[in-house]
């Protein structure tokens, strides 16, 4: 695919709709804070230039991953196939930046290019997931339980539930770092191996380093995102409809954002002849 034309129009220059060439850059780079806006905006551009191809993607992509929940033993595995998956929105995105279009199909794109670099992301952001989960068992798994036992009695210890809650407390901050770890592997890390064909290895290392550069205008993302899911709730899940499909297509604008800049043509001296 053509890495070179259309990028996302930028206030800062991240990305722009003209088509100027593009350079990419390793490790990717720091962008501010405020490009959390111009990511979901961005998507939002997408979404809305092709509305119901992006529902219509989101939509295949919500019912199998919902099949997966139901066949047995196949769910424990479902998020090994997250990246995959999340590869093929990147492919029609980046289709839809080159050429104005996308067709559906691209959604298992990460099937059949890259598989087993995909795979083997989706295992390391689930492998670093579950250490969290066993971690948070371990430091506020004996204090849930001892509170589920104290519940069926009538006349429960309130001070149990007080000494318990800084352990919960606890196992909930562990858990909850380790999921950022897991994201932080994981979110470009896709986008590298499928755009710029780089190994497993250096796409999640490559996506660490984008994250780092980028902790406050993530975090700044995540909460906008979880208010627009929030606001999506209200009308009977239906803005999930909109919300979804900006959502995917962020992993394409953040990635095409941190990675990307415009080249910047040099103009020659008029006292050089």
């Amino acid at each position: 695919m053509d890495n070179q034309n259309i990028n996302f129009n930028s206030g800062e220059k991240n990305v722009s709709l003209t088509k100027e060439k593009s350079t990419f850059i390793p490790g990717g780079r720091a962008v501010g804070a405020g490009a959390a806006t111009e990511w979901i905006g961005n998507a939002w551009k997408m979404v809305k230039a092709k509305p119901m191809m992006w529902i219509l993607l989101t939509l295949i992509y919500s019912f199998i991953i919902m099949a997966f929940q139901f066949i047995p033993f196949v769910s424990l595995f479902a998020a090994l196939f997250g990246s995959v998956f999340i590869a093929g929105f990147i492919a029609a995105a980046e289709k839809q930046r080159t050429t104005g279009n996308f067709e559906i199909d691209l959604l298992f794109h990460g099937f059949k290019n890259k598989f087993g670099s995909l795979v083997a992301v989706g295992g390391l952001s689930l492998g670093i997931y579950l250490l969290g989960v066993i971690a948070a068992v371990i430091i506020g798994g004996s204090s849930i339980y001892q509170l589920i036992l104290d519940s069926q009695y009538a006349n429960s210890d309130p001070t149990l539930l007080l000494d318990s809650l800084s352990s919960i407390m606890l196992a909930l901050v562990v858990i909850t770092i380790f999921s950022v770890v897991s994201l932080a592997f994981s979110w470009f890390a896709p986008a590298l191996i499928i755009i710029n064909d780089l190994k497993f290895g250096e796409a999640v290392s490559m996506s660490l380093s984008a994250v780092k550069k980028n902790l406050f205008g993530g975090f700044l993302f995540f909460l906008l995102m979880g208010i627009l899911f929030g606001v999506s709730t209200i009308p009977l899940f239906l803005g999930f409809i909109i919300t979804m499909p900006i959502y995917m297509a962020t992993f394409y604008t953040t990635y095409r954002s941190i990675f990307y800049a415009e080249e910047v043509k040099e103009q020659k001296s008029s006292l050089i002849s």
